[in-house]
């Protein structure tokens, strides 16, 4: 009989397929004390079929690695209205709305109260709720049974996801359908839910990037209070916002990402394009920086209503590092992590934003050591993404 055991806690990226693929639903998930989701398993239903350490992506080694040699580009939705409801240059809306365009279906990412969630689409009307980026972690949970049913009426097939969700897609089909587009997101780390708990005032989050004030200035979130009313919050106030930034929070996995490769299985790969300044007419409305890993990719965007713009290595990489190199040093064993579960179920607010959100003003002595300690292994992860990033580069070229 195989003994079933799930991927550690320290390398469980939370896609939940694991969830998905067992046929006896005996696997299922919790958010934990820490404010991130983890499968768990009810021995009393699970039949040993081992089916779920197969389709688990750490567990099987799923390589999401492409051996190719593909070029970043800027690029930009040629219409306003996708490209300023997007967290950057509003790719993956006219993607989708090609896409939708073309009697498919869409799988992305709203929101749902203050929990996050990938739903399916086939309307363009649905669009708005799957757009903009969303710093919480999606529940996953049933979403790959949805996709393998809509994947069988032969239609196209967008989705959209984390490197990690996307892998998580791939290694639950085991084959690569046709019909199948994927996106992948190159993220900063999953934030723990437990930044939301000083939100419970609130319904819901409309979005978490506003560009009222331009692209690069757009990190604060908008909610919906429970009149219906919309509320813009203050970006220097604001936990979330600064608790994801920070990435003091973030999932375990976050800190040494086994899917941070420039070249993915995924169709295309789509970021933020920092740094640059490049076309600076631009700036203000956003602009994306895309990878095309497959054929099937560069047909679609090419087809699509977007800019497309060949850039250069050199120009992305230092500014987005998460693209190819997915380890943060001593990130995953902090003292600041190992009490997080505690933490925000007996600390003070003033004193969360000052362990998570690193907002220290006070000239208390410990609290100074504490911002000088940061300091450090902040300036420690830049030299180490520096030195992996030239790296990168060379090999590249």
């Amino acid at each position: 009989m195989i003994k079933i055991k799930l991927a550690k806690r320290s390398d469980c990226t939370g896609c939940m397929a694991c969830v998905d693929s067992c046929s006896r639903s005996a696997i299922s998930s919790i958010v934990e004390k820490d404010g991130h989701r983890y499968p768990i398993i009810n021995y009393d239903l699970c039949v040993r079929c081992g089916v779920c350490m197969k389709k688990c992506p750490e567990l099987s080694h799923f390589n999401y690695v492409e051996d190719i040699k593909a070029l970043p580009y800027l690029s930009w939705a040629k219409d306003d209205k996708i490209r300023l409801r997007g967290a950057s240059g509003g790719i993956f809306g006219a993607i989708a709305t090609y896409v939708l365009a073309q009697n498919g279906f869409v799988c992305g990412c709203t929101m749902d109260g203050m929990c996050a969630k990938h739903i399916i689409i086939n309307n363009v009307s649905q669009l708005p709720d799957i757009q903009g980026s969303k710093y919480i972690h999606s529940d996953m949970s049933g979403i790959y049974r949805e996709l393998k049913i809509v994947l069988k009426t032969g239609r196209w097939v967008l989705y959209c996801g984390t490197r990690c969700q996307v892998a998580g897609l791939l290694s639950f089909l085991c084959k690569i359908p046709e019909n199948l587009i994927t996106i992948d997101l190159v993220c900063n780390g999953v934030p723990s839910v437990n930044l939301l708990k000083y939100y419970e005032d609130y319904k819901t989050i409309k979005s978490f990037r506003n560009k009222e004030e331009g692209w690069k200035h757009g990190y604060k979130l908008t909610f919906v209070d429970k009149q219906g009313n919309l509320i813009v919050g203050d970006k220097d106030a604001d936990i979330q916002e600064n608790g994801f930034l920070q990435g003091m929070t973030n999932r375990s996995s976050c800190y040494d990402c086994h899917y941070a490769y420039p070249h993915t299985k995924a169709d295309m790969t789509i970021m933020d394009y920092w740094g640059e300044k490049d076309y600076p007419e631009e700036h203000f409305k956003g602009i994306s920086c895309v990878i095309l890993n497959t054929s099937k990719g560069k047909e679609i965007a090419e087809r699509s209503n977007v800019v497309l713009i060949e850039s250069k290595w050199e120009k992305c990489l230092p500014y987005n590092p998460r693209i190819g190199v997915g380890y943060k040093p001593f990130c995953r064993h902090t003292i600041e992590r190992m009490i997080m579960p505690y933490a925000f179920q007996h600390f003070s607010k003033e004193t969360i934003k000052k362990i998570y959100v690193r907002k220290i003003n006070s000239f208390n002595p410990v609290w100074l050591g504490v911002k000088i300690v940061r300091l450090m292994h902040y300036k420690l992860i830049l030299n180490y993404q520096r030195f992996q990033i030239r790296k990168l580069i060379k090999r590249l070229k």
